[in-house]
């Protein structure tokens, strides 16, 4: 499966009062047809999923990964909005 890693440019603050500190790896999930990014946090305690514009992130590198068939259909379900 090929992955595409990004960062933030600037630190972003979430609506809950968290923040994501712009050094932290993101994997994109999915681009809508209005160009916004959806994201997730990689390798963080606590995966947080946001949207970003993407004149606010940089792009890092693309891989191409093996993923077993949990991280597959969870993966999925976020691309489809099934988020619970």
């Amino acid at each position: 499966m090929k992955v595409d890693y990004y960062k933030l440019i600037e630190e972003k603050q979430m609506g809950d009062g968290q923040s994501i500190p712009k050094d932290q790896e993101l994997i994109l999930i999915k681009e809508d047809e209005d160009g916004l990014l959806f994201f997730e946090t990689h390798n963080d305690d606590y995966k947080k999923l946001f949207w970003s514009n993407k004149n606010k992130v940089e792009f890092i590198e693309s891989s191409e990964e093996e993923w077993d068939d949990e991280k597959i259909n969870k993966r999925n379900r976020y691309i489809n909005g099934e988020f619970l």
